[in-house]
């Protein structure tokens, strides 16, 4: 697993997540929007979770659950942004992890397949988001992985 390319794809999704909340913030009832809203939420869940077990630890489903009001959202993404980060300066991304269940039932998966699951994830779900806006009446941001590199996102620090 390329540490490099996978700190790379986090500092590519902390951008990508950031465009997508300047045109939420410019247009107030796509946070209203709770198809919007509730993705949101399970984009910071699911990057919580996969860091926790990527890290060895249990996940705490009851704290899963709804937690965050909507004009928290950010905050929170933002903190799962930071400890994504810093999970992959630490983790041993070849240690593995059990999983309790797959579809064959439970399995084994490296540290780094976790974290690289937690930046693929939450793609898709910036994806069903823009095309939500597009549904809602409002153009959703350019946010390609190409547009980020094409800008010298990949050369900065953060």
């Amino acid at each position: 697993m390329d540490v490099a390319m996978l700190k790379d794809m986090a500092r590519y999704q902390a951008w990508a997540d950031g465009e997508h909340w300047k045109v939420l913030h410019a247009n107030p009832p796509l946070l209203e929007d709770e198809e919007i809203r509730k993705r949101l939420l399970h984009m910071v869940q699911a990057s919580e979770m996969l860091q926790m077990l990527a890290r060895g630890e249990v996940p705490d489903m009851a704290r899963m659950k709804d937690r965050e009001p909507p004009k928290d959202l950010e905050g929170a993404m933002a903190k799962a942004h930071e400890g994504l980060a810093a999970t992959l300066g630490s983790a041993d991304l070849d240690k593995m992890i059990r999983m309790p269940r797959g579809p064959n039932g439970p399995f084994d998966a490296p540290a780094g397949v976790l974290l690289l699951q937690a930046l693929t994830h939450s793609q898709h779900h910036r994806a069903q988001n823009a095309s939500r806006m597009r549904v809602l009446g409002v153009t959703p941001p350019m946010t390609d992985f190409i547009i980020w590199y094409a800008k010298g996102k990949s050369q900065a620090a953060g």
